[in-house]
């Protein structure tokens, strides 16, 4: 997962090599992160090799949980309320906001059944955006 490069106002320059997905709402996508406890942090994209996230819930001092570009994570990304897939991330992008870090990460086990299992939930993911409707 690589960041966006600005080229000026309006313009961004995509430098992922896999298509991101913005998460819809719809689908009620969230990761946990076990040493951080059981909140539910909001997931802002997904694509094959990475993952953008919440890592901070408001009013949680970034000092509680330290992470830096290159840290393993482990997370669960929660499919629904019950249903997750355990999974390792590196990180290679922490964002500061006043509400807390964005997170950018990419997967580290491409090799496991778990990843691969995250894939067949993408590719389906992919083949309902491409026809589906949002009702607005």
């Amino acid at each position: 997962m690589t960041d966006h490069e600005n080229k000026g106002p309006g313009t961004r320059v995509e430098r992922r090599r896999t298509r991101r997905r913005p998460v819809l709402d719809t689908f009620a996508l969230f990761v946990v992160v076990p040493r951080k406890g059981d909140y539910k942090l909001k997931v802002s994209d997904i694509s094959d090799l990475g993952i953008g996230f919440d890592f901070d819930i408001e009013g949680e001092p970034t000092s509680t949980v330290p992470v830096k570009i290159g840290d393993e994570i482990e997370l669960r990304l929660y499919l629904n309320q019950s249903l997750y897939l355990p999974l390792t991330v590196r990180c290679v992008r922490v964002e500061e906001h006043p509400e807390g870090r964005k997170l950018g990460a990419e997967f580290t086990d491409k090799d496991s059944k778990t990843y691969q299992a995250f894939l067949s939930f993408i590719h389906m993911l992919d083949g309902i955006l491409d026809v589906a409707r949002i009702e607005k």
